[in-house]
């Protein structure tokens, strides 16, 4: 879904941030978005607002007002491709190796996806972000910063949509971590881990429909898991093309043509964590 996000809350049945945006006294303003496949627009734009600092979290009764955390891209990085020290970069993030470095660039939000993505492409001269192996994870600056920190998901008990469950989820498709990471935010790179010590689970069909479902928190009758879901560190297969219909017609979901991978246990996020290469920052052209 792309479009205004004025239009969007109006659509989506939420005219108390429709008059936020219009009012001048909130710094939240109406723009061009894009809403990957797979999310609710409401929770997957609220989260990314509040993520960037533009828009309040809910308001606890008794906690008096305090500062709010505004994350940046790290003065360091510039335009050209470099390999930095992560610690350097973000002091509080816990390398996986001895002075662990990573290849980091600064790129300016484009719209036009395949404008942006020949710039960043261009950008690694070693073929980095067309290699099949590679996987995108796109996510806010402050998302950033807690990963590096700790590689867990973080898990809030609105978030309905992960279509697996909790997890790291990464994909292939780099317009669909864009979307993610959105206009002031980043993308992970990684290379596909080992998958021989790992149990990789890629379900289909049925068992696809019904782990969607569960997840989803759909009433629907049988479903019940694979045994295989439980045993799994990563859970492969398509984003789902009509989560928000799905969910309003209360019925399965129909699988789109993206993929996505959820590193779903200890073992399979700490084997993907030892996989990253590169953080891609996209600086807003506002």
């Amino acid at each position: 879904m792309v479009g205004s996000s004025r239009t969007i809350f109006h659509m989506c049945g939420r005219p108390d941030v429709v008059r936020m945006i219009d009012d001048p006294a909130y710094v939240i303003d109406d723009e061009i978005v894009a809403v990957p496949i797979g999310c609710f627009p409401v929770s997957f734009l609220l989260s990314r607002y509040q993520d960037e600092g533009i828009f309040p979290w809910d308001h606890v009764p008794g906690l008096e007002s305090g500062a709010v955390k505004k994350c940046s891209i790290p003065a360091s990085v510039t335009e050209t491709v470099a390999a930095q020290e992560l610690k350097a970069l973000y002091p509080f993030s816990r390398p996986v190796t001895s002075g662990e470095t990573i290849k980091v660039v600064r790129v300016q939000h484009n719209r036009n996806f395949n404008k942006f993505e020949k710039d960043v492409t261009a950008r690694f001269a070693d073929g980095l972000l067309q290699r099949k192996d590679t996987l995108f994870r796109g996510l806010t600056l402050l998302a950033l910063e807690k990963c590096l920190a700790f590689f867990l998901p973080v898990i809030r008990s609105t978030n309905a949509d992960n279509e697996f469950g909790p997890g790291i989820y990464t994909t292939g498709d780099l317009a669909t971590a864009k979307d993610y990471a959105g206009r002031a935010g980043a993308i992970m790179v990684f290379s596909t881990p080992d998958e021989r010590p790992l149990n990789c689970w890629e379900p289909t069909g049925d068992e696809w429909r019904r782990l969607t479902a569960r997840w989803l928190g759909l009433s629907l009758s049988d479903t019940d898991l694979s045994p295989a879901y439980y045993e799994a560190d990563v859970i492969k297969g398509a984003m789902s093309a009509d989560q928000s219909k799905g969910q309003r017609q209360n019925r399965f979901l129909t699988p789109g043509n993206i993929k996505q991978q959820a590193f779903v246990s200890y073992r399979g996020c700490e084997s993907l964590r030892r996989e990253l290469k590169a953080i891609i920052f996209i600086e807003s052209s506002k």
